[in-house]
């Protein structure tokens, strides 16, 4: 009778285990938002707007929203995707949905203020104001 009951209760031990241990680390993102600047200063990126009826993009930004979805902006169109965080790597999972996005998109945990795009080694850096000047 003591052994069935030790396995119960290691049973139910086990069962109440969770595999949600991913999904605390996103906790740790959300609400940051990481730029990468075109630019040094605000006035080079003005003066780079040539033609008035086309603006050049400054920046590109990534946004986590929640524990599970970010936005990312690489040009002018902002593109929601789902997220995971693991092994100091942020994995943005592709989807057949958004043409310019066929890909995983994987990001290097640098330190709480820097992620690297593993794409193209460009360091996105956290905003830490309510401009991408700041």
């Amino acid at each position: 009778m003591g052994k069935y009951f030790l396995l119960s209760i290691l049973g139910i031990v086990l069962l109440s285990c969770s595999n949600d241990d991913d999904n605390s680390q996103n906790t740790e993102f959300v609400g940051k938002t990481f730029d990468y600047l075109f630019f040094e200063t605000e006035q080079e990126c003005i003066d780079a707007q040539t033609d008035p009826n086309f603006f050049i993009n400054c920046h590109q930004e990534l946004s986590f929203v929640d524990n599970e979805n970010v936005e990312i902006l690489f040009t002018d169109i902002k593109y929601s995707a789902n997220y995971k965080v693991g092994n100091n790597k942020i994995v943005i999972y592709s989807s057949s949905n958004i043409l310019e996005f066929q890909n995983d998109i994987i990001f290097e945990i640098i330190n709480d203020s820097s992620l690297k795009f593993v794409d193209n080694n460009t360091i996105w850096k956290l905003r830490t104001g309510n401009s991408i000047w700041n």
